[in-house]
């Protein structure tokens, strides 16, 4: 065997042997009129064998001439893929007087050599090999390693371990048919073997393969450039849990088509991942569409990861470790993995000593939704008690209560709640800078590139472990008057766009801010698009919106929440090129002051070291302090997870605003940005997008509240919800106008929660039964259904008696909703019932900043060197968010981001 080298003996031999003398080695070879061609073959993809064009140049020519000299051809070609010794082919062709032509090519292309035959590299240096006495064997590369020629009766078994299976030359073997398999038997006899684990996939193996075929095509081939683009769709939907029943069959049969229909054997065989997946993987490859099964754990659409709570030690190491930070939890309480968030990277397995963090794919067992203590601990069974809902025969009903009367606002500022006023900070170290900047979110990094472009050094104290904060669940910024809007006949004017939310607001804002950040928007979406971020489009949140949602091209290419994680990674990446130090998991506890200026931060790294980061001007944009309950009770008195349930966003605790407030900033404007959800509303998604349809509202009282046409808009719903007892109420719909929407789509028609949402329910559903979530009710009968609720049956059945007779009639009498949205509630099949409670994006405002983003005091003065950007400073919604021009939290951040830091930078050059 000499495959790998330099066969000069047989162009020696070659000199003196005549067509007979091969003939008797070979055998007779079918004449050709034109050439020779030796090339790899186009579906070659791995390209192992372009090495014999360097280890065994003499080879490969004599293997030419052989096939010459056997078919009567007029001459040679190789066509080459990679960089080869032109002068050493040559020289060897010349040795044996035979002309030889070499091209450089990606592909073969057939059409060109319609009168030539055409031999693999492989093939040709066998030959010499055969001409010199020498029996070939056939080249074999383990995963990256080197390849070896290898005889071609060895076992497979006997060069490596199958374990599940095997990959060669974008074909699937299983472990089974590898059985007693030899290298000769192999369809492509040679290659690169890539042998499979129980962690390998074939169905996300198979679309990898896909993807590296497609770049390889040449795209000229109705067959192969539309049949790799179908099958590679398929199989996306697939490993996304999306397939449909057909899927599979579908695949086959244009597989199928392309194995014989195709131009070149790139084509002929650029199915064979698919084919070869769909048989030696069957069971595996169907439990991907019949049951959103990945026995791999491979496709993270089909992959959850939990914390088992028997197993949990409450060591909390698991929190501290997870790059998202969608793991809640701590010393002493079992943790939660908020799967909707959960990139399933797996940096929580190593840490857990307990194996208490569970991989799997399919239905989540029953677990906690908050952090519990752990079980045997001292307050583990009056957390329990607190926390547990009550039966439902056991549920009371609630009664309106009177409100508590408003507080007198407070003039000294209040201590932030989770940091103990004028903590001793041991400063080990001190950073010098232009401009500081408390929090990396959305507001943090446009504040860092924006005085980067203006040549400022920032430093980022950012005490989460990642940069990005509530915008890596968001989707996208507002824009106004877009090249992006024009190109799709979306003629919304900033001047209009003014109008709409100053009347809106009932001019209880800031109508020079509001300008300002409207007016810079649009050129806002095309700075973003510059370093790099692709949108996809300027959308509506629902019908009666604007189209001023910029929704940021999501990576894995569905539009849905996190999808503006991309843009924080563009963002990330270029305020990093503009020099900017991001200091993650670096807490800023205060802010320094001298001479009446802000001029720094003191902050405390994730050891526990303080340090000083010394500036000219200070940009605060910490979020808000949405997931700071003792904040949100003192301002709102709203009681998180009883009576309000938002998005809580580790991190968003209110620091910046505390450390604002203590330096003389003015406390002003705080709000929430109301919306309405069922608890615990991430895991129960598909519940709460089927369920918020505009039908019956009732409250505890069993009474209607409201016209439920409104519920599109969720600040309108909120705010409606938030008057009611216990801040909820009840959206009641039955199976029959279920089927009703999933025939003809829902009423009303959002963004967020797509219509494929009510094709899959009842799995939810049914889950939310099996695991007894408190905010779902189904029943049979409106007496089942009263006493589940707790309310007065007499009273929910008179409530649903008057509203079908104006269903009956056409006519909503009592709050005028549209006659679309009338639909008898009969309880056909059974009543479905959501809990849906006030909720929040979060928390907007607590300073007042000006048109330059300079925090005021209560004189309305600019605090020298003070600066906030973001939801900390977004007072531009009076006492309700604006959701009629979508896209405004994020756009606000992002505009006024930038703004303070051109500001800032502004302003350090004016006192140089």
């Amino acid at each position: 065997m000499s495959l790998l080298m330099n066969n000069t003996d047989a162009l020696v031999q070659l000199r003196s042997c005549d067509r007979a003398r091969l003939e008797e080695l070979f055998g007779t070879m079918a004449p050709v009129s034109g050439r020779v061609v030796g090339a790899l073959y186009n579906a070659d993809t791995e390209g192992m064998k372009n090495m014999l064009l360097h280890t065994n140049p003499a080879g490969v020519v004599a293997g030419l001439k052989i096939a010459a000299l056997l078919t009567g051809a007029s001459g040679a070609e190789l066509v080459v893929r990679c960089e080869v010794d032109r002068q050493t082919l040559l020289a060897n062709a010349g040795t044996v007087d035979f002309p030889l032509e070499i091209t450089q090519a990606a592909l073969v292309n057939k059409a060109l050599h319609k009168t030539d035959l055409l031999l693999d590299l492989e093939q040709l240096a066998a030959m010499a090999d055969r001409l010199t006495g020498a029996q070939p064997g056939l080249l074999v590369a383990v995963g990256d390693a080197t390849p070896t020629e290898f005889p071609a009766d060895t076992l497979l078994t006997d060069i490596l371990p199958v374990g599940k299976g095997l990959l060669v030359d974008h074909r699937f073997y299983s472990a089974q048919q590898l059985e007693g398999m030899t290298l000769a038997s192999l369809a492509s006899r040679s290659g690169v073997l890539r042998p499979m684990t129980d962690r390998d996939c074939p169905v996300d193996l198979a679309k990898k393969e896909m993807l590296t075929l497609r770049r390889q095509s040449c795209g000229k081939c109705t067959f192969c450039r539309e049949g790799l683009y179908q099958l590679s769709e398929i199989f996306e939907r697939i490993s996304l849990g999306r397939a449909k029943t057909g899927d599979l069959d579908l695949a086959e049969e244009i597989g199928q088509a392309m194995t014989v229909s195709c131009n070149c054997t790139l084509g002929e065989e650029a199915a064979l991942p698919v084919l070869s997946a769909m048989d030696a993987f069957a069971a595996e490859t169907q439990a991907h569409v019949r049951r959103k099964e990945c026995a791999a754990n491979a496709c993270l659409a089909l992959t959850q990861f939990y914390v088992d709570p028997k197993l949990c030690n409450g060591c909390g190491k698991c929190v501290s470790v997870c790059p998202k930070q969608c793991i809640e939890g701590g010393e002493g309480l079992v943790a939660v993995i908020d799967n909707f968030d959960c990139s399933r990277c797996g940096e929580c397995l190593p840490v857990c000593e307990q194996q208490a963090i569970k991989r799997t794919s399919g239905r989540l067992p029953k677990l906690p939704s908050f952090p519990v203590p752990v079980k045997g601990t001292a307050p583990a069974a009056q957390a329990e008690s607190e926390s547990a809902p009550l039966p439902a025969a056991k549920r009371k009903r609630v009664f309106a209560r009177p409100a508590k009367p408003q507080v007198a606002p407070v003039e000294t500022p209040a201590a932030p709640v989770n940091q103990p006023k004028h903590v001793e900070v041991n400063i080990m170290k001190t950073i010098e800078t232009d401009i500081v900047i408390v929090a990396g979110g959305p507001a943090g990094l446009a504040a860092a590139i924006a005085a980067g472009e203006q040549g400022m050094k920032t430093v980022i104290l950012e005490k989460s472990s990642a940069t990005g904060g509530a915008a890596n669940m968001g989707m996208g910024p507002l824009g106004i008057d877009t090249k992006i809007q024009k190109a799709a006949f979306n003629n919304l004017g900033v001047d209009k766009a003014i109008q709409m939310h100053m009347e809106y607001t009932h001019y209880r804002v800031d109508e020079d801010l509001v300008q300002a950040y409207f007016h810079k928007s649009a050129d806002t979406i095309e700075w973003l698009e510059e370093m790099g971020v692709e949108f996809a489009g300027a959308f509506r949140y629902f019908k009666e919106s604007e189209a001023t949602w910029h929704i940021v091209k999501p990576e894995n290419g569905v539009i849905g929440p996190r999808a503006a994680s991309a843009m924080v990674k563009a963002m990330t990446q270029r305020a990093k090129e503009l020099g900017c130090e991001i200091l993650l998991e670096t807490a800023a506890t205060s802010l320094i002051t001298e001479e009446g200026k802000v001029c720094g931060a003191v902050a405390v790294d994730k050891d526990g070291n303080g340090l000083e980061v010394r500036g000219k001007a200070v940009i605060v944009a910490t979020g808000g302090f949405g997931n700071n309950p003792e904040m949100i009770e003192k301002e709102f008195g709203l009681h998180i997870g009883k009576d309000y349930f938002p998005f809580r966003i580790p991190g968003i605790t209110g620091d910046g605003l505390n450390m604002m407030w203590e330096v003389g900033a003015e406390k002003f404007g705080a709000n929430i940005e109301a919306i309405y959800q069922l608890p615990d509303n991430l895991n129960w998604f598909l519940l709460d997008a089927v369920l918020r349809q505009p039908n019956l509202m009732v409250n505890q009282l069993g009474e209607r509240f409201m016209n439920e046409g409104d519920l599109g808009n969720t600040t309108y719903a909120g705010n409606a919800l938030a008057l009611q007892p216990g801040n909820y109420g009840y959206c009641i719909m039955d199976e029959g106008i279920l089927k009703e929407y999933k025939k003809n789509g829902p009423d009303i028609v959002d963004i967020v929660h797509p219509a494929e949402a009510f094709l899959a329910f009842e799995g939810q559903a049914a889950q939310a039964v099996e695991q007894g979530y408190e905010a779902y009710f189904e029943a049979t009968t409106v007496p089942e259904l009263a006493e589940k609720l707790g309310i007065d049956p007499d009273v929910l059945q008179n409530t649903i008696d008057e509203y079908n007779a104006m269903c009956r009639c056409g006519v909503d009498s009592k709050f005028h909703k549209s006659q679309k949205y009338l639909h008898l509630i009969t309880g056909k099949g059974k009543y479905l019932v959501g809990k849906y409670y006030l909720g929040a994006y979060g928390t907007v405002g607590g300073v007042r900043i000006n048109r330059y983003c300079e925090v005021l005091d209560k004189n309305h003065m600019p605090i020298a060197g003070l600066y906030s950007a973001g939801s900390d400073a977004n007072t531009i919604y009076g006492d309700s968010y604006n959701f009629t021009l979508p896209g405004n939290s994020m756009g606000f951040a992002v505009n006024t981001g930038r703004m303070a830091g051109e500001s800032a930078a502004q302003y350090i050059a004016d006192c140089q």
